[in-house]
């Protein structure tokens, strides 16, 4: 339920207290999406947040400013005592019973110095409610963790866009709110990567639109601690306007997006030679889209929702293999990728930027284009036994 202003309650009370500006003052607040305290850090001046009081025979906002809470500020549910690496909070995506190296949240919380602040998943929604008993068995694995992470659900509508009605909508909020009942904050990254086409609900803005606006409006009335997440693939057309991978023409409008996300890897190019990243790749790409949509733009939070740097190899007899070709190693690749994503830069460029989860998956797959069969190592923590030692060193050290 929302006031006028749009803000979000629940048991039909809500109290914020305001702040006093100050540098790097600490304060203890009551997310509004979540069902307990927090303390967190400020380090910008003038910031007054409003207060707000919400009763059940209200519905009004009275605040003590035109300034509202807005989510740049809020904790989106993540807990603050969880893994973070220079203020971004680390998340990762198990493969689950993926077929080739199969992994749980557990082997990788087993890795971390602390708990992993977001776990991702893949659901694809089909006929009824087909997909949704692997939210129900992936919520187990959940409760199971330590540390309460954010459930970050990539829902698929694998049957097409075509397929989503006002009944679907309806059934995909009631679920929703059945996890939020059980103290698990969802970011449902619904219809993720529209602006590409290996996707069956890719490349048709309009109808993307028209359902996202569908679902979206659905949720927010229906499952208060559940934010969604707007996900396109990181640019990869001529421009942001383009069609065919860009980022405008998907835009739903900010009243239906809590999150604005990316996929976002380092690939060796279309045929997945294994190189280095460039030293300010994740940081140039991550500020353009963080301008369109982050606190200059849309004013949106912004999330790495899966990235990683798969380190590749040809598997086909008679074909030259990657490796071969490679200038780089598997460790200097995915270790420069990580120690950009998760620098001290780039949190100052994009000071919105919230979270980053990686893609810790191993699978094979055709390349762009045709290309010969190949296995893409995506994992960073159990995969290479030095690599994962190394990674999870570097995430531990609060000096790096």
């Amino acid at each position: 339920m929302r006031c006028r202003q749009g803000h979000r309650y629940q048991n039909s009370h809500c109290i914020v207290q305001p702040l006093i500006p100050a540098d790097n003052f600490k304060y203890t607040w009551l997310d509004m999406r979540s069902h307990y305290a927090f303390t967190c850090s400020l380090t910008f001046i003038n910031l007054i947040l409003p207060v707000m009081i919400h009763t059940k025979n209200s519905t009004t906002c009275e605040t003590t400013s035109r300034q509202t809470i807005s989510l740049l500020e809020s904790s989106l549910g993540l807990d603050p005592s969880n893994l973070y690496k220079n203020g971004i909070a680390f998340g990762a995506l198990p493969a689950f019973k993926e077929p080739l190296k199969p992994n749980t949240p557990d082997l990788i919380n087993a890795k971390l110095p602390r708990p992993m602040s977001i776990m991702g998943d893949y659901v694809h929604l089909g006929e009824d409610e087909e997909g949704f008993e692997t939210i129900d068995w992936h919520v187990k694995a959940i409760q199971r963790l330590q540390g309460n992470p954010v459930y970050q659900i990539a829902l698929m509508p694998t049957k097409g866009l075509e397929h989503i009605s006002q009944r679907v909508a309806e059934r995909i909020a009631q679920k929703m709110y059945e996890v939020n009942q059980l103290n698990i904050t969802v970011w449902l990254r619904w219809g993720h990567e529209m602006n590409g086409n290996w996707y069956k609900w890719g490349n048709n803005p309009k109808l993307f639109k028209e359902k996202w606006r569908l679902v979206s409006q659905a949720v927010k009335n229906r499952a208060p601690n559940t934010y969604m997440m707007w996900a396109p693939n990181v640019r990869y057309g001529d421009s942001i306007d383009s069609r065919r991978g860009g980022y405008s023409p998907y835009w739903p409008g900010g009243e239906y997006v809590d999150i604005a996300a990316l996929s976002f890897y380092h690939f060796g190019g279309s045929r997945r030679k294994n190189t280095l990243p460039e030293p300010n790749e994740a940081i140039e790409r991550l500020q353009e889209f963080s301008q369109l949509y982050g606190m200059q733009g849309e004013q949106k939070p912004i999330v790495i929702a899966e990235t990683a740097a798969p380190y590749t190899k040809s598997f086909m007899s008679g074909w030259t293999s990657l490796e071969d070709e490679a200038s780089e190693s598997e460790e200097k690749i995915k270790l420069a990728w990580l120690n950009q994503i998760f620098s001290p830069e780039m949190k100052a460029a994009v000071p919105e930027l919230k979270a980053i989860s990686w893609f810790e998956i191993f699978k094979h797959e055709t390349a762009p284009g045709g290309w010969f069969p190949k296995s893409e190592d995506f994992r960073l923590l159990l995969g290479n036994p030095s690599l994962s030692e190394k990674a999870v060193r570097f995430l531990t050290d609060e000096s790096a």
